[in-house]
């Protein structure tokens, strides 16, 4: 079996550090994996890696960039004798990358969004690491053409890595005048966009409520803007299992300013939950108007809130979701999917390196 090496930043609460779980899952009796952790956040994802056979290992982070983790990582993959590193996330690509190149192993780089995040000089030598990665694995179309027209990847190099989106479980009843909300609490999510529609919202559902479903730096500023509008709006923190409280909404909001593909907007349509949406990323692909959601024609509070009154008064909306969120989801990203294209691509890269297959 292949020995693959994953290098990410933490294991809290976030998108990337699921699909690294649920990767590990799917991956089980396929690969032997060594987890390698760039700072002391073990949870909630660490003792599900364990639990899916792999072996995690934590390099506590004390600053930024640090030849000191550098080299622990390079010594803690060296032991394990890795076919593949596999960086997950903005930093762990760049440490992942070095690693590699020090060991003399293949490396995988990851962009799960439509951009790099990283800024200043740091951008052109990760970009320089995305060109000369063995290979990248996207989640997204959008991201797919990032790479090749804004950093100069080769084709040959940028693979497609659905994201792996479980079955939705039964959860809570489903609240037809409940929006909801679901990532991390930060300025391009736009939740403070959602917030203002509300009131407009409101004056055509005076039912309709709306809870917000994660934890983040602008929760404070949040909770301060939602204050006028008392309970109808409600922030939950930070929750194991985001997916169980979705569908028990009338709709889901996803409106930020760039996207990759949001795990938010998958996992309503897992749940047969309407997805309101604006045009970013890969959203226009996935969502059919009017069958699995709705679009927003911008940004903008009213705009916002037309859409939404859409979603929560349409019934035939809400029935066609119901039945065509779940078969999308079903088709396109499962773990047997994801699990299948990811080993397609570190088969490729071992025997085009020439490194070992595997014991």
């Amino acid at each position: 079996m292949l020995r693959i090496g994953f290098v990410i930043d933490d294991l809290g609460h976030g998108g990337a550090q699921r699909q690294l779980a649920l990767i590990a899952e799917a991956l089980r009796g396929r690969a032997i994996l060594r987890v390698v952790v760039l700072s002391g956040v073990r949870e909630p994802y660490g003792t599900r890696l364990l639990n899916a056979g792999a072996e995690v290992i934590h390099l506590p982070r004390r600053a930024g960039f640090e030849l000191a983790r550098l080299r622990a990582l390079s010594a803690a993959l060296r032991v394990f004798s890795p076919d593949v590193i596999h960086g997950f996330l903005d930093a762990s690509n760049a440490y992942a990358f070095i690693a590699a190149r020090r060991l003399r192993a293949p490396v995988v780089m990851s962009l799960r969004s439509d951009r790099l995040t990283v800024t200043g000089p740091r951008a052109a030598i990760v970009r320089i690491m995305f060109r000369r990665a063995d290979a990248v694995v996207v989640n997204s179309h959008a991201g797919r053409e990032y790479l090749l027209r804004s950093v100069g990847v080769a084709p040959s190099r940028v693979h497609g890595l659905p994201n792996i989106i479980p079955p939705a479980l039964p959860g809570a009843p489903r609240d037809l005048h409940m929006i909801g909300c679901v990532g991390r609490l930060v300025p391009l999510k736009r939740f403070a966009k959602v917030i203002d529609a509300l009131p407009i919202v409101r004056a055509q559902i005076p039912d309709a409520r709306l809870t917000i479903v994660g934890e983040g730096p602008d929760m404070h500023a949040l909770r301060e803007r939602a204050a006028p509008l008392g309970d109808a709006v409600t922030f939950t923190g930070e929750v194991e299992n985001a997916a169980g409280l979705v569908g028990g909404f009338g709709c889901v909001v996803v409106a930020s300013e760039y996207e990759g593909l949001p795990n938010a907007a998958l996992e309503a349509m897992a749940a047969g939950v309407p997805v309101v949406a604006v045009r970013a990323g890969d959203l226009p692909g996935l969502i059919e108007d009017g069958v699995t959601g709705c679009f927003s024609a911008g940004a903008a509070p009213d705009a916002l809130a037309g859409a939404i009154v859409r979603a929560l008064a349409d019934a035939r909306l809400h029935d066609s979701a119901r039945i065509q969120g779940p078969r999308l989801v079903a088709e396109r990203f499962s773990a047997e999917r994801a699990r299948d294209a990811l080993l397609a691509v570190y088969t490729h890269i071992t025997n085009e390196s020439g490194a070992p297959t595997g014991v």
